[in-house]
């Protein structure tokens, strides 16, 4: 069963910590305007296609590359908010201690995973830097503009993992809830009106 802890582990705040959240936050905003731009992009590259018989050549590369950008942006923000999806069916009945552990563990499998993912990303960069890597496609940018985002992503969400993992301890217990799973009343009336009309 998919389920989403609530937002936001609540603990106080931990002086010279709170420059990460801010970081999470900046780099998570500036995806919001990257998924905005790049709806306006194909949009353009609609209409320029389709009403004017004039399809650009750089949309979708700049899109494709702006998407790039805002997935690996926003990963800390996520992380901080709680919104990324887990399987919780026995969490979300496990006493305090339990879902301590469990979100102990799950924090100090993401550090591990993204400081690896950070570094690995960061040969990688610097591989397409010394060797002048470029993309296959129209507008042929250089790798390392699409490689960039994942070193900053990761290392961002390295450290948003690790400021969590300090802060579990002093907060509340995570807890967990099944409202994503729930339906809404209006569709919950909805049923029961077919079941009555049948």
């Amino acid at each position: 069963m998919n389920m989403r802890a609530n937002n936001e582990h609540k603990g106080p705040p931990i002086p010279g910590l709170v420059w990460v959240d801010r970081a999470s936050e900046l780099l998570g905003r500036i995806g919001d305007v990257l998924i905005v731009l790049i709806t306006v992009l194909l949009t353009y590259e609609v209409v320029a296609r389709y009403v004017f018989s004039a399809p650009t050549k750089w949309t979708q590369d700049v899109s494709t590359l702006m998407q790039v950008w805002f997935t690996f942006l926003g990963m800390a923000l996520v992380l901080r908010k709680r919104e990324m999806i887990r399987i919780t069916a026995i969490l979300a009945i496990a006493p305090a201690w339990v879902r301590y552990l469990f979100e102990a563990i799950a924090l100090i499998v993401i550090l591990v995973f993204s400081v690896v993912a950070a570094s690995k990303g960061y040969d990688m960069m610097q591989d397409s830097l010394r060797l002048g890597r470029r993309q296959p496609t129209m507008m042929a940018f250089p790798n390392w503009v699409g490689e960039l985002p994942i070193v900053i992503g990761f290392a961002l969400l390295a450290l948003q993992s690790l400021v969590e993992l300090i802060r579990l301890p002093f907060g509340p217990a995570p807890q967990f809830s099944v409202s994503g799973e729930q339906e809404t009343p209006a569709a919950e009336s909805d049923k029961s009106s077919q079941v009555s009309a049948s």
